[in-house]
């Protein structure tokens, strides 16, 4: 559990009433992460909803070329402090579609899935809030990646 004003200071929450700031403290937990820590791991089933507190991690997708069986790390996105990730946890199939590394030692808000999705269920208000908020944070990775895919290409 954390409390909710941990929660109160970031702008992701920042349209969420009391009780909802409430519900969401009593399924939250503080982690940390050394830098270089995989945090999630693409086509993983998504266990939590993170909103990192200190520090930067990288979104970044793995392709493997099995012609020369090797693997390449592409970076694609930054997460900075107040920015959500694994935003799979509440669109289905609950699966990331992307890796987070901590590219320096972090510290986020872990907010358990399967709870969030119980809470979002119940409170049809919650969930338009959280999936308007995590709607705008697809939308900046999709265009952050179109221009690097422009930058590659040029």
């Amino acid at each position: 559990m954390i409390s909710p004003e941990l929660l109160r200071r970031f702008p992701f929450f920042a349209h969420l009433t009391e009780e909802q700031l409430a519900s969401l403290a009593m399924i939250g937990e503080e982690v940390e992460y050394p830098a270089g820590q995989i945090i999630v791991e693409e086509c993983e089933v998504t266990d939590a909803l993170y909103l990192l507190t200190e520090g930067t991690a990288d979104i970044y997708f793995t392709i493997q070329d099995d012609k020369t069986n090797t693997v390449r790390h592409f970076v694609v996105g930054e997460i900075t402090t107040g920015d959500p990730f694994g935003i799979s946890a509440l669109i289905e199939p609950y699966e990331h579609s992307s890796s987070v590394r901590a590219q320096t030692a972090c510290k986020a808000i872990k907010l358990d899935a399967v709870q969030l999705r119980e809470l979002v269920d119940q409170d049809p208000t919650l969930a338009k809030v959280l999936l308007k908020q995590i709607v705008k944070a697809a939308l900046d990775r999709l265009n952050n990646t179109r221009v690097q895919l422009a930058a590659a290409w040029a």
